[in-house]
């Protein structure tokens, strides 16, 4: 009998497809000049890379002593409910977390949400920096971009922003790519998935994993059943 669990646990893990772990989160623009008492919008993305997905969260560390972060988040549209977008300033941090529908997750590239910050004082440069572990894929209080079903972090690479502050006017500010004067690019670029079985809200990756291991649980039973007729 053991042999037989240990060989359909094989199977399993055989015929079940790698996850590529190559989406992105990004902050555009990444580089510019923004000049005291002056307002700019920085806009976070993400690409899955391809990969349907669960939800992302966005872990983005600044300096509330050089930036004022102004509520509220803008939260996008690639993600149909929005429960966990914050400003820290006490700890320094801004949390955003989109969460797919149960009956249809995210693939694609787009707008996760769009921040809107006031420069306090100008001098050496100042950033807006992901909290991010590559190397530990199990840390749940990071970013992540959670595949669907899998509950497995596909997150592999950020691009943080720098930015310059100036004394200039608000008028001279510039940002680098695309988005003179702090403007946040319009829209979102979304190419959601085709709608698949309904499945449970990832509302906490707690429920999320649970999930996932009760749905192996029953294929196991299930194949062990047909093996023992």
């Amino acid at each position: 009998m053991k042999k037989i669990v240990l060989g359909l646990l094989s199977l399993i893990f055989m015929v079940t497809p790698a996850s590529a772990m190559a989406a992105t989160l990004s902050v555009s623009p990444a580089t510019g000049t923004f000049n005291q008492g002056c307002n700019f919008s920085i806009n976070v993305l993400v690409d899955t890379a391809g990969v349907t997905t669960d939800g992302t969260d966005a872990v983005i560390i600044y300096d509330p002593a050089r930036l004022t972060a102004n509520p509220p988040i803008v939260n996008g549209t690639i993600y149909s409910d929005y429960p966990g977008s914050n400003i820290d300033a006490a700890n320094s941090k801004i949390t955003i977390s989109g969460i797919a529908s149960v009956s249809q997750g995210f693939s694609g590239s787009g707008v996760l949400a769009t921040i809107n910050f006031t420069v306090l004082n100008s001098g050496t440069p100042t950033a807006l920096t992901f909290d991010f572990d590559p190397n530990n894929k199990g840390k749940t209080t990071d970013s992540n971009v959670v595949e669907r079903g899998t509950v497995v972090d596909v997150l592999s690479s950020v691009t943080n922003g720098s930015y310059t502050l100036g004394t200039e006017t608000c008028a001279a500010q510039t940002a680098t790519p695309g988005n003179p004067g702090g403007t946040a690019p319009k829209g979102a670029v979304s190419t959601p998935s085709a709608t698949q079985a309904p499945l449970p809200n990832a509302g906490s990756e707690t429920l999320t994993y649970t999930i996932a291991i009760v749905g192996s649980v029953l294929t196991v039973l299930g194949i062990l059943g047909l093996a023992l007729l």
